[in-house]
């Protein structure tokens, strides 16, 4: 199906390469979808088609279909297979950089917030999904939200403020070993806890562990902010395939207190090995 829901004529979106980001949620991996943001389809929806181009850095480009329903827009039939071939998996964070004529530039990061490698593709591409004529509900994209229907709660600035803030963290640099986290939905609302990255486990001194009934190694640390320290509990779980890495036991009072939202991005640095303390650069979305 080739049906084209935009202006055939020089109305395109106002700003150039707006940009918004989505945290991959198990429920994004269970149903092998992704959904648009609301505001940014009632912004650019005279500019969308009933299929998206997702490019990659490495210049291979992928066919999605894009689909209308539960009041919203959504990558589908073939998100599933990008994902896949990307490794896309629950906590790592998408940004997509608007072009135009339903084309984005994708960026993928893992959940320690480091882009991912793409391999090499010597015979650039375009990944094609069988048109499913059964499906027709992309083309009410357009009647719905042209009327105001969608009343979603993304925001496009903010979007793009997490964007930069990630390539603001990664250009952070330092002596010390350091370590980039996003904060998360689960990090703010959830437990008192947060995931770090894995790579945290191979700085940390052999000394000063202790044992629980959960069966982690449990390590007191302080997170440093200017001249204040805040003592938190580290918990490393040694898991099938890989060990993982929790911060607890005061994680929601350095939260609270530091005012931290979905989608600031923290820079760990590890200043002191004896007594493990962690330096945090937070580089805060703005409104």
């Amino acid at each position: 199906m080739a049906t084209q829901m935009r202006r055939d004529n020089n109305d395109g979106p106002a700003d150039r390469s707006p940009h918004f980001f989505k945290i991959i949620m198990p429920k994004a991996v269970e149903e092998g979808k992704l959904r648009i943001p609301d505001k940014f389809v009632q912004k650019y929806r005279l500019d969308l088609s009933d299929m998206a181009f997702l490019t990659i850095p490495n210049g291979r480009k992928w066919k999605v279909k894009l689909t209308q329903h539960a009041g919203g827009v959504w990558f589908q039939n073939g998100w599933s297979e990008f994902a896949s071939s990307h490794g896309v998996a629950v906590g790592h964070l998408v940004v997509f950089k608007y072009e135009g004529n339903s084309h984005f530039h994708v960026l993928i990061f893992d959940a320690t917030a480091t882009k991912i490698d793409y391999p090499l593709d010597d015979e650039l591409q375009v990944h094609r999904i069988e048109d499913d004529e059964s499906d027709d509900s992309s083309v009410e994209i357009i009647k719905h939200f042209y009327r105001g229907e969608g009343s979603g709660s993304a925001h496009p600035k903010k979007d793009s403020g997490v964007a930069e803030n990630i390539s603001l963290a990664n250009a952070f640099k330092s002596d010390n070993p350091l370590f980039t986290v996003i904060i998360r939905p689960s990090y703010i609302n959830g437990k008192d806890r947060a995931s770090l990255p894995q790579d945290i486990i191979n700085y940390l001194p052999r000394e000063g562990f202790t044992k629980d009934y959960t069966k982690a190694s449990i390590l007191p640390v302080k997170l440093q902010i200017v001249d204040r320290l805040w003592p938190v509990k580290l918990y490393i779980y040694e898991r099938r395939g890989g060990s993982s890495c929790v911060v607890s036991a005061g994680w929601s009072a350095f939260v609270r207190e530091n005012s931290l939202r979905v989608g600031d991005v923290c820079v760990f640095e590890l200043i002191m090995r004896d007594g493990v303390v962690f330096n945090v650069h937070i580089f805060k979305c703005q409104d």
